[in-house]
């Protein structure tokens, strides 16, 4: 598990370099949105869009979105760190690494639905960045499997929280049956005392008669 999932970030790295290559490479339609977004920003105030701000939008949006996903590829690397060594902190590298396989897993089928429109790259970069992106899908799918195992959720230390949990449940299923019964058992002696009053009231009414 913990080599399949490093395998795969190793490839997700690869995937956002050539990902930052072809949009870089593509520079007409990221200035395109740029000019749109800045055009509907300065539609109110009637100012005019200059070559400079949309470069300047243009190469934000790329550096925005390139340091976000290094922050993304950086936490994920300290998740996997922290499941390598194991101890508390393993449960959470495993839960997140789960949550992150099933977004490169949904990504996976989007490379088999997309269809590059307009894209100045090359077609073997294209070709070769989607073939890296079905191996970051498979490779998340398949770390994803080993990491629902017994045997990783007891080095994780999740199956023994899994364990408590359902003790501290049979307990209080205990408790509430024997509060139950014990309710029961309450009501039943109310009932025969309830009863013995009655008939010793009965009894007592009966005697003045004779």
């Amino acid at each position: 598990m913990l080599k399949l999932w490093a395998g795969t970030l190793a490839l997700e790295v690869i995937h956002q370099i050539l990902n930052l290559v072809m949009t870089l490479l593509n520079r007409s339609v990221l200035f395109a949105q740029a000019r749109q977004t800045a055009e509907e920003a300065a539609q109110d105030s009637g100012q005019k869009v200059s070559d400079s701000l949309i470069e300047v939008i243009g190469y934000g949006s790329v550096a925005f979105s390139s340091v976000l996903s290094l922050v993304i590829i950086v936490v994920l690397a300290v998740m996997l760190h922290l499941l390598n060594k194991g101890g508390k902190a393993a449960a959470t590298g495993r839960r997140l690494w789960f949550a992150f396989s099933l977004f490169f897993a949904f990504r996976t089928l989007l490379v088999f639905l997309a269809t590059p429109a307009g894209n100045e790259a090359p077609d073997w970069l294209i070709a070769g960045d989607g073939i890296i992106q079905i191996l970051v899908g498979v490779g998340a799918v398949m770390g994803l499997i080993f990491s629902l195992k017994e045997e990783t959720l007891d080095y994780t230390g999740e199956l023994e929280q899994m364990r408590k949990l359902e003790q501290e449940l049979a307990q209080e299923r205990r408790e509430k049956e024997r509060e139950r019964r014990e309710q029961e058992r309450k009501e039943l002696m109310e009932k025969q005392q309830q009863q013995k009053q009655d008939a010793k009231a009965g009894k007592d009414e009966q005697e003045p008669r004779r």
